[in-house]
């Protein structure tokens, strides 16, 4: 058996012959475990010099005669250089050790080098032993000869390796590309020490780093090629075209008629532009069981202008020395042959490292978002501090198509918290925000709308347009108006997302598929549960002082840091995310501690809504409610009983929302057939009440309970008591609500000042 003689060998085998003590400790490791033989020490001279321990390595559990080509027994070298990525080293000093999945790239003439992990050294070395590294040989000849060592599931292996120049191409090259009249631009990106990145568009950059760029793109499309093993990059034609004749492809054929098709004009290899180097992008076609599975592209920078390469070739010639250079039939070449000189073979080239731009399917995969949920089409109803960071998230884990929708500027503050920077001053946020979003990824969502404007501007024939296409609607506006309109119209599935005053907490208000409850049926329920539930007391309040950003009344904003808004966004983005592909709705909200030490999640239940018309008002409640009175009235009996009501009344929309229901005060006075409600503790309770729910929920009127055998109708005493009430708020010019719970069922009556 043949073995490649690495170095010079060393008088012994030695332990302190060796110059490195890790090496040492490796020697000691070898010589103790049965499955390696040490046969030797050798020493390798160079920059710098480095010392081998040779072994002979098997365990019994390589399969003999295994079509890979794998020895039950093998030589190999290993080696301790920390100039190196991996500074332990294995190579297989075998002459003829097969070319397999998962080898390292090597310089000229070396042995094969063998991949033995997956992560970087820096993580490797925290629990590398060199028992472990004799384990990771034996399993990856085992594994290697009986074809498991690449699992099912891992992305097929890159043809090439990769080098210190990197492209970054638009991610939908590979169908662009099969369009003849494409094109693509180069500019630089950056330069580091031992990297340079271009980027590679379907459009022209601005500037004059695309000019400046010695590059001519040619590419062209090879036969595909199944799994082969990764190989070290060529570095001239001919060896590229043996790397992908080994692997069942070819490259000659097509050149020359690329060559062909980009001459056709003729070309100069000493003037202007002709003079660039030919950057060639090779695009592969990569099958797993007879299909292909992708299209890697692999790119090579040739030594070699365009007329060379073509004289080269032999598809072009010059009337003239160093005169232009022009296509022709070659004596003897017909279409589908290889050139008939063996001259291009020897044009040198550089392997350069390609990767494609993120496409949202990629984000989608990398973000852990199923695909099938990716591609709806959303509206993004106020893209401030919140809605800009939702966007953000959303558009980074590619999951929806969003149209954004917002009427305000970019002001000097909002950089604190919003996705803006100091350019985007002065420019509507909308349009930022929807820059912002196409700059993330390489691929921007088809057909966005960006409307500067209000969401619940109803009358805007684009803003309707824009809310009727959309599947999903979010409202992160910080305002009442949008979520309340939205509620009283026909349009999508809503959500309604905010921020608590104090940036401490947050909100999800979700409706269900149906639009059963909407969001303003939601916000009363949640206000009932900052009512009754502890963790209620605080979430409204408004901790966060104000800030002066402008001289005029209106100009003030919280003091707020972004890192509230980040961690509330990344709440909501993801709950929001999971839930909406629920049929039900959700009213979700969570209470950051100041010092940051948690977060609580609270899930309020959600019941079903009843509504009444009563005149031109609209009245709503929920089965939660009705609820809780029964059973107030039912404690009470045989006496009658009541108390006040509180709930949100909206005068634009002219609707109102009970929300909740207090008992009897104590000095009110009941019996079987009546029944007076008494004032202690009342307005202490509507004090805790608009405290609590941030001036939001007030006294609306009030409730009793018939007895039994009595409906729910008002007597002649209740009618008198309605228009009391409608007197006492007629000076707020707010109706009063009469609400009886009878054993029959609930009556709900609306007094005015001008009658009831």
């Amino acid at each position: 058996m043949n073995y490649i003689e690495w170095g010079s060998p060393l008088p012994a085998i030695d332990p302190t012959l060796l110059m490195d003590q890790r090496l040492r400790v490796l020697l000691q490791a070898c010589m103790s475990h049965p499955s390696f033989e040490v046969v030797e020490l050798r020493r390798v001279t160079g920059d710098p010099d480095f010392d081998l321990i040779v072994v002979d390595v098997g365990d019994g559990a390589v399969a003999p005669n295994n079509a890979v080509g794998i020895r039950r027994r093998e030589r190999l070298a290993l080696l301790y250089n920390d100039h190196s990525g991996i500074p332990f080293q294995v190579r297989a000093l075998r002459v003829d050790f097969p070319v397999t999945l998962h080898q390292n790239g090597i310089g000229s003439d070396e042995p094969k080098s063998l991949c033995l992990y997956e992560l970087d050294w820096d993580t490797v070395e925290r629990s590398w032993t060199p028992q472990k590294l004799l384990a990771s040989i034996l399993r990856w000849l085992e594994k290697t000869a009986d074809g498991t060592l690449h699992a099912n599931d891992q992305a097929l292996e890159h043809v090439f390796y990769g080098s210190g120049l990197q492209l970054i191409l638009p991610y939908d090259f590979t169908s662009k590309a099969e369009d003849p009249i494409h094109t693509l631009c180069l500019h630089k990106a950056g330069q580091t020490d031992n990297r340079i990145v271009l980027i590679g568009t379907t459009e022209q950059a601005d500037g004059d780093d695309v000019q400046s760029l010695p590059y001519q793109v040619l590419d062209l499309a090879v036969k595909p090629v199944a799994h082969p093993p990764v190989q070290s990059p060529p570095f001239t034609l001919g060896e590229l075209q043996e790397r992908l004749e080994q692997a069942g492809s070819s490259l000659a054929s097509e050149l020359v008629q690329l060559v062909r098709a980009e001459a056709h004009g003729g070309v100069s290899s000493n003037q202007g532009d002709q003079r660039k180097k030919i950057l060639l992008l090779v695009r592969i076609p990569r099958k797993r069981h007879h299909d292909v599975e992708r299209v890697d592209v692999a790119g090579f920078l040739l030594e070699s202008d365009l007329a060379n390469l073509g004289l080269a070739l032999g598809v072009l010639q010059q009337t003239q020395p160093g005169g232009p250079a022009f296509p022709f039939q070659a004596l003897g070449f017909t279409e589908g042959n290889d050139a008939p000189s063996d001259g291009w073979r020897e044009i040198g080239l550089f392997p350069i490292d390609v990767r494609s731009a993120v496409s949202r399917a990629d984000a989608r995969r990398w973000s852990g978002v199923p695909a099938e949920e990716g591609e709806f089409r959303g509206v993004l109803a106020g893209v401030g501090a919140l809605g800009s960071a939702l966007a953000d998230l959303w558009t980074r884990s590619g999951w929806g198509c969003w149209d954004y929708i917002d009427p305000d500027l970019v002001e000097p503050h909002n950089v604190v918290r919003h996705v803006a920077r100091q350019i985007h001053i002065g420019h509507p946020k909308a349009y930022v925000v929807r820059a912002l979003g196409d700059a993330a990824l390489g691929e921007h969502s088809a057909g966005t709308r960006t409307l500067h404007a209000k969401a619940n501007d109803l009358d805007n024939t684009e803003v309707m347009e824009t809310i009727a296409r959309a599947e999903l609607l979010v409202d992160a506006t910080t305002t009442l108006a949008v979520p309340r309109d939205w509620s009283e119209r026909d349009v999508p599935r809503t959500a309604s997302v905010f921020l608590t005053p104090s940036g401490l907490g947050s909100v999800l208000l979700l409706e269900d598929a149906t639009r059963s409850i909407r969001t303003a049926d939601l916000e009363a329920q949640y206000y009932r549960a900052l009512i009754r539930e502890s963790w209620g007391e605080r979430h409204l309040a408004t901790e966060a002082a104000l800030r002066r950003t402008g001289a005029g009344c209106r100009d003030r904003s919280l003091v707020m840091p972004a890192e509230h808004i980040h961690l509330h966004a990344s709440l909501l983005a993801r709950r929001l995310r999971l839930q909406v592909y629920h049929q039900d709705a959700r009213i979700d909200a969570w209470s950051s501690c100041q010092d940051a030490s948690g977060v609580s999640f609270h899930q309020v239940p959600v019941r079903m809504m009843q509504h009444a018309i009563r005149g031109d008002w609209k009245i709503y409640w929920d089965d939660g409610l009705e609820e809780h009175l029964y059973g107030m009235r039912m404690q009470a009996l045989p006496n009658e009983t009541g108390g006040i009501l509180v709930g949100v009344t909206d005068h634009k929309l002219r609707t109102i929302h009970l929300v909740d229901a207090f008992p009897a005060p104590s000095d009110s006075e009941a019996s079987p057939d009546s029944f007076t409600r008494g004032q202690s503790g009342v307005d202490a309770s509507r004090e805790a009440v608009l405290e609590r729910t941030n001036q939001m929920v007030d006294y609306v009127g009030e409730w009793h309970s018939h007895p039994p055998g009595i409906g729910s109708q008002p007597s002649r005493l209740d009618v008198a008591l309605l228009a009391s009430l409608a007197d006492r708020l007629a000076a707020d010019g707010i109706p009063a609500v009469m609400l009886i719970a009878a054993e029959a069922g609930l009556s709900i009556s609306l007094g005015s000042a001008s009658g009831c």
